[in-house]
């Protein structure tokens, strides 16, 4: 039983984990976010703080604008 507990609390968390990058570039770029366009959506952060924002072009690539 106790098996079954440890298994279910490791699956709370990790659905509880969401994807934001350290900075705007990484939340737009290779190796994690590879598939991300002009326009796709992003997170990451900055001064403790999480940022949501845009793709756009910028920076030598894409790098995440927010809104």
């Amino acid at each position: 039983m106790k098996f079954f507990s440890l298994i279910a609390t490791v699956l709370v968390v990790a659905l509880g984990v969401s994807a934001t990058a350290p900075d705007a570039d990484s939340a737009c770029r290779c190796p994690n976010n590879c598939s991300h366009k002009n326009g796709s959506s992003c997170k990451f952060f900055q001064d403790g703080n999480t940022l949501s924002g845009s793709c756009v072009d910028g920076n030598g690539g894409l790098t995440c604008a927010t809104y």
